[in-house]
């Protein structure tokens, strides 16, 4: 990829914005690049970190300029965003957790990686990194494995018990098989099992069920964001039902008894879902209660490996601003009408925290043109004269 970076470095331009950067002397705003030239301008720079994070406005933009970005890097990664509001009882299936945790995966591993993301995605609350790191398990030809625990284990990290696997996040035990689909893998496990001690590890096809290739190792990621322990979980059942009850008294004094009947049968029926389907239950709008301690999606990321590129700075604090009062009115609406506890409210960041932390990180503020109103001001700005040039395509 050198002949994509070499004329750069002919730009003066250039070579004074990478001093910053290595000087730490950022943020710094450059502009006049295109879309286009955008990609290209961000490919340079980043040389050299091992995570290249690039912010922008949607989830459109974000396809497109994952779409540019390829012709520098195959391992470039759309990190998608959640409707906080609404994302326990959409039908989506686990396609947004399992992307989300495939770049989580790639982030433990320090595989270098570009992600490219809409400012919402790391607008809503996370375990600090650590805690999943804790709950991953590591399966070689020495482990031993008792079949009742280990399946109590997985349905606590998010797999759902199925007679037969066939999609990520799904696990079957039968006699002495363990046929297991991380959520994180492109294929399925079968563990086989002498006692407790493992006779083989194999991917296997879910079409025909027949083994493809003997492997050494299987690393079991969570196939869930919020993953509580038993201990976690008590307590934070405990705090819900104390809130539920306090909600509840509330609401009978001002009358509204359809409103306090109503939050004591979600309530209720979420605490029945826990019990019985335990960790594939959405646990993200509740994750104040079984976490003291909460992270954005950009303080996953170490200063010295990682480098930021905010797209369009201005369009994002207006993306952001957007994001937070739509959900704090429509959050307002349903705790009006007893769908939440208050303590729900607060499960997000709002855009100037957000934007707060990209701040204090290794970040370059890019754009077409001069931003009017971007919340984060530049130490130096570097204004670039460019000619577009038609798509091949």
């Amino acid at each position: 990829m050198k002949t994509f970076t070499e004329p750069l470095k002919e730009l003066k331009e250039f070579n004074d914005i990478r001093d910053n950067i290595i000087m730490g002397n950022l943020p710094v705003q450059i502009t006049g690049c295109i879309d286009s030239q955008k990609c290209h301008m961000i490919h340079g720079l980043s040389d050299g970190f091992k995570f290249k994070v690039i912010v922008t406005y949607n989830e459109l933009k974000a396809k497109e300029i994952y779409e540019d970005y390829r012709l520098y890097d195959k391992n470039v990664y759309i990190y998608p965003s959640k409707d906080i509001i609404f994302y326990s009882a959409d039908i989506h299936g686990r396609a947004i957790v399992r992307e989300r945790l495939s770049i989580l995966k790639r982030i433990i591993e320090k595989q270098d990686t570009t992600i490219i993301m809409s400012l919402d995605g790391g607008m809503d609350r996370l375990l600090p990194l650590q805690h999943i790191k804790e709950r991953i398990i590591t399966v070689d030809m020495n482990s031993e494995i008792k079949l009742q625990d280990f399946g109590a284990v997985l349905t606590r990290l998010g797999y759902e018990r199925q007679a037969q696997v066939e999609t990520p996040g799904e696990y079957a035990i039968r006699g002495g098989i363990i046929d297991i689909f991380p959520l994180t893998e492109e294929v399925p496990y079968r563990i086989e099992l002498w006692g407790d001690e493992i006779d083989s590890i194999r991917t296997f096809d879910v079409n025909s069920q027949r083994s493809i290739e003997q492997v050494d190792k299987l690393v079991i990621y969570p196939a869930a964001e919020i993953i509580p322990d038993e201990k976690q979980l008590k307590a934070g059942i405990r705090k819900i039902e104390e809130e539920e009850k306090r909600y509840v008294k509330t609401l009978t004094e001002q009358k509204k008894t359809e409103e306090a009947a109503r939050i004591k049968s979600i309530i209720s029926e979420f605490k029945e879902n826990l019990d019985v389907f335990q960790g594939s239950v959405g646990l993200e709008s509740y994750i104040n209660y079984f976490y003291d301690n909460t992270m954005s999606f950009y303080e996953y990321f170490d200063n010295e490996e990682t480098i930021f590129f905010l797209d369009e700075p201005a369009r994002l604090v207006e993306k952001g601003e957007a994001v937070e009062n739509e959900f704090r009115e429509g959050m307002i609406g349903r705790i009006e009408k007893g769908y939440i506890l208050p303590g729900q409210m607060d499960v997000i960041y709002g855009y100037k925290e957000v934007l707060n932390i990209l701040s204090r990180k290794t970040t370059l503020l890019i754009s077409t043109m001069e931003p009017k109103n971007s919340y984060i001001s530049a130490k130096k700005r570097f204004d670039f004269t460019v000619q577009s040039i038609a798509s091949y395509h």
